[in-house]
């Protein structure tokens, strides 16, 4: 269907034409006017199908036409266009060399999942190609905004439901830039809120952005709109956005997404919408003029259009009263800056944009961008121009460095671009690429680690699985109504609408039979009636018991009578074929049957499980004696005996070291290591369950006794069992209270010990009767006993033993002493006789005893001059050791007293040899005669030091 508007008579008018060469009816595709014809691409169809077709409508003739491309060639490992997509966007790029051409960006694609590609087709040649871009990497998007800027001549893509990774898709509020001539994305400042589905327009130098989806809270609200009525003005100049306010006294419901846009003189207009209804209505918006009177107010108002500040005028005029080649060529404007285009910039905003620089990782992301990047390839990180710099060595300053701001002074690895590809289908499309078994899409030269693996072919799709159960099964979404499986991350692109009323990723929800209505797996009436296509056909016994059936008001006579049928309600008796109801009320007589019980006889009794709903049956849990109660709906047991694992208690826990064999009223042990003490602790919430917990020790060594220790922290009870070889088990303790018990088992009551292999005693031990949570500390030891004779006798064996040791080592170590004296003693008689001896003859003269009393006078007595009998110089011949005779007293006799060696003592003394200093003259004072006295010292070698 195709409506056109007479934007000068303002009236509705609608084309009727011929169905058979008509395009089907669809939505979510792109549609560009060239010429006059409007060629429309891509598009979901009646039936959820995506397709890839191109139509053109001749304005003119009013005739359609299916275009068949001229595509470009392509193998198996490389995409090949034109892609099925919707949800992507189309703009027509006009040319200098009148080669027009429709850009197509981004999209999703059934196959491929979100699209991060940018498809070309050229009007004149027909020909269909998917371009190499360069630049940013930017994310695939679907339901974004794409305008041709004519002043820069760039494609500007806002918003859109991204992939941000192979299983999160999110909004974006990024904006990017795109340069048809030289297929080059950069990055611009990001948008102030998220969104999709929403329009925007360029009028008069900014892009106007209006309406869109908002919402991307979960089952936390933020306050976010699923319809926005925003309108937002991003200033190309400038790189910045602005709030548009809309006049409060405008009376129209402007929240709204997935509508349309286009401008026509001076003014924009904005056609239908979603806002939980379709809507049909038309708005218009026009632009104002720039008129301000100062350049603070010109540059701050934005009246529709962009405004500038001329300075040689001083007034302010629109953006396209500037030539074109200053817009595009700032620097023709020259030093004079005739023209102000801009505001100054806040701190805030080079604060967000030194943040927004720090979050890019790689030298391409970083240098494609208009907030002032640069990479620092000393830190290898992105960072703002002027705030790169690096640490001078060996010291703590740092120097600013030259950041690197062209893409071609970036190092850029082969397949950097693979990690963009959230999908098997697309990575493998790319030759430098390949999936990997982790779900990522690496380079072809790079493997993570040896746990990863490349996938060697990529499985089906979500879109080409075309039943519930292999949908579920392959993770993927399956939607009862549309009968369409779909991605798990592209739920929103494909019902945008809410289209999709059901859906479930688990293969319990699948009708049994395949191509069987959702209706049936429905088993409750509520249920039933809250599917919008299915009704309740009840039984007719009043017990609630009937079969959920596809229908409306009235039911299919054929399945259901009339009197039966339930489509707004349900029958008030709801007791689920288990029960009946009294007086025709809603209470269910209790008790109810069937080994059910419940308000509505909706659950089964304690030990047995199932599905009651609906006539359903109830199965008694089987748990080997080892457990009563089980899960209501799987069956599963809750063993109540620890260590007792498996569906049906079936199995050891032998992970955890549990021992032995359940079946056949048999249990399991915690095997206790000798001489160790263990703790149980039971208050996990999986351990409510358990009562009953076992253990077994059989005591390895033959001559020690073994004693035996528990203690539980609550009440519980205890019994001990002894097993030996080829025995039953014998009793030795009954109910005991384990809240501490302690016992000695003696090694002449039991064989302890093993033989080939075989213990020949095994003690068991059974707690039981206890409620969780508690703990339980168990142990079995062998110490030996400490005999005390034995021990003293060792003690005094040893003392003396050490004793006769230390007095042996004594009298050995005074005989080594006494030799070592001696020997010191030889050494010291050799040194003696070593040294050098001669003989002198002395004088004695013989005093009479006559003469010893009479005085003599001096001048009359003989000159005495002592001569020394041994000279013994030091070295240096300076000093000498000198040796004199000395006659003893006499006493008054002739000679010494008998035994005294004839009178005579050896005297010796340290003396100087020769003059060691010089002669020391003093002049007397006094002298009568005038003559002076000279002292001079002896040159006898008789002086002492």
């Amino acid at each position: 269907m195709i409506y056109t508007y007479d934007f000068t008579g303002n009236v509705w008018e609608t084309y009727h034409m011929d169905s058979r060469t008509a395009p089907t009816p669809r939505y979510g595709h792109s549609a560009v006017i060239f010429g006059d014809k409007i060629y429309i691409y891509g598009g979901v169809k009646t039936g959820g199908t995506v397709c890839n077709e191109l139509w053109a409508f001749d304005v003119s003739a009013k005739s359609w036409e299916n275009i068949t491309v001229r595509a470009e060639p392509c193998n198996m490992t490389s995409l090949c266009g034109p892609l099925k997509s919707a949800g992507h966007t189309a703009t027509l790029v006009p040319s200098k060399r009148s080669v027009e051409r429709m850009v197509v960006i981004f999209g999703h694609s059934p196959t491929y999942g979100y699209l991060n590609t940018v498809q070309e087709y050229h009007f004149g040649t027909r020909e269909w190609s998917i371009v190499k871009t360069r630049g940013f990497p930017v994310k695939a998007g679907y339901g974004h905004s794409s305008a041709w800027d004519p002043l820069t001549e760039r494609i500007y893509v806002y918003g859109g439901y991204i992939s941000e990774t192979p299983a999160t898709p999110l909004l974006s509020n990024r904006l990017y830039a795109y340069e048809p001539d030289t297929y080059t994305w950069s990055l611009l400042t990001a948008g102030p809120s998220a969104r999709f589905l929403h329009t925007g327009t360029f009028l008069n130098g900014l892009m106007l952005v209006f309406g869109g989806n908002t919402h991307n809270d979960t089952s936390q609200s933020q306050g976010a709109k699923c319809y926005s009525s925003e309108v937002l003005a991003y200033d190309v100049i400038c790189d910045s956005w602005h709030p548009v306010s809309v006049p409060s006294t405008l009376r129209a419901d402007l929240p709204r997404f997935g509508h349309s846009a286009v401008t026509f003189s001076n003014s924009l207009y904005i056609y239908g919408g979603f806002d939980g209804q379709m809507l049909n209505d038309l708005l218009k918006y026009t632009a104002g003029i720039c008129n301000a009177s100062s350049q603070t107010k010109c540059l701050h108002d934005r009246p529709g259009m962009k405004c500038v500040w001329e300075r040689k005028a001083s007034k302010c005029v629109s953006i396209l009263e500037v030539p074109v080649e200053i817009i595009r060529n700032p620097e023709l404007d020259g030093d004079q800056d005739y023209y102000v285009k801009c505001p100054e910039g806040g701190r805030s905003s080079v604060t967000a944009n030194i943040v927004a620089c720090s979050q890019l990782s790689d030298c391409i992301s970083c240098v494609h961008t208009s907030l002032g990047c640069g990479w620092c390839p000393q830190t290898n990180k992105c960072m703002h121009e002027n705030v790169c710099k690096a640490q001078i060595p060996d010291t703590n300053a740092f120097t600013s460095v030259r950041a690197v701001t062209v893409a071609a002074d970036c190092q850029v690895e082969e397949g950097s671009s693979c990690p963009t590809h959230h999908s098997c289908q697309t990575c493998t499309g790319h030759p430098d690429c390949h999936w990997t078994n982790l779900d990522h899409c690496t380079a072809n030269t790079t493997l993570e680690s040896p746990e990863v693996s490349v996938v060697p072919t990529c499985g089906p799709s979500c879109s080409e699985l075309t039943s519930c159960l292999n949908c579920t099964q392959q993770e993927c979404i399956w939607c009862h109504n549309e009968q369409r499986c779909v991605d798990k991350n592209a739920y929103t692109a494909s019902f945008p609408y809410g289209q999709c009323r059901e859906w479930s990723t688990q293969r319990q929800r699948c009708p049994l039979t395949p191509g069987e209505s959702a209706c049936q797996s429905h088993k409750w009436c509520n249920d039933c009636r809250d599917a919008p296509e299915c009704g309740w056909c009840d039984d007719g016994t009043g017990t609630g018991k009937g079969i959920c059936l596809p229908g409306g008001n009235q039911p299919n006579l054929e399945q259901c009578p009339s009197n039966l049928w339930h489509f707004t309600h349900c029958p008030s008796c709801q007791c689920n074929g288990h029960s009946t109801c009294a007086n025709n009320s809603s209470v269910c007589i209790q008790p109810c049957a069937n080994l059910t019980q419940g308000e509505h006889c909706d659950t089964c009794m304690p030990g047995y499980y199932g599905s009651p709903v609906n006539g359903g049956n109830c199965t008694p849990c089987e748990c080997n004696n080892h457990g009563t109660q089980c899960q209501p709906d799987t069956g599963r047991c809750y063993c109540t005996t620890k260590g007792i694992v498996g569906e049906h208690c079936e199995k050891c826990d032998t992970a955890n070291h549990y021992q032995g064999d359940p079946t056949n009223n048999g249990s399991c042990f915690y095997d206790l290591t000798i001489d160790y003490q263990f703790t149980f602790n039971l208050s996990k919430k999986d351990d409510r369950h358990y009562t009953q917990i076992n253990f077994k020790n059989s005591p390895p060594k033959a001559d020690i006794d073994a004693d035996f220790s528990i203690t539980c922290s609550v009440m519980a009870k205890m019994n001990i069992t002894m097993k030996t070889v080829n025995q039953p088990e014998k009793q030795l303790f009954m109910n005991h209270n384990c809240s501490n018990f302690k016992t000695r088992f003696y090694k002449n009551d039991y064989n302890f010990g093993a033989v080939d292999n075989v213990t020949l005693t095994t003690f068991y031990v059974y707690v039981y009767d206890f409620q969780p949570p508690l703990w339980i500390q168990i142990s079995f030891s062998q110490y030996p006993k400490l005999n005390l004779q034995q021990f003293f006798i060792t003690f005094s064996s040893c003392f003396l033993l050490l004793l006769l040791v230390a007095a042996i080592l004594w009298k050995i170590k005074q005989k080594y002493d006494m030799y070592r004296r001696r020997q010191r003693l030889f050494v010291e008689m050799e040194q003696m006789a070593s040294r050098p001896f001669s003989q002198v003859l002395v004088e004695i003269e013989k005093r009479a005893s006559s003469s010893l009393n009479t005085p003599t006078s001096p001048t009359s007595k003989k000159k005495e001059c002592p001569s020394p009998i041994a000279l013994e110089p030091c070295i240096g011949n300076r000093a000498a050791v000198l040796s004199l005779l000395v006659r003893m007293p006499t006493g008054g006799a002739s000679y010494t007293p008998q035994g005294q060696s004839a009178g005579l003592a050896i005297a010796s003394a340290l003396v100087t040899l020769g003059n060691p200093r010089k002669m020391s003259i003093e002049t007397v004072k006094g002298d009568v005669k005038g003559k002076s006295r000279k002292t001079v010292s002896s040159q006898h070698p008789d002086s002492c030091i």
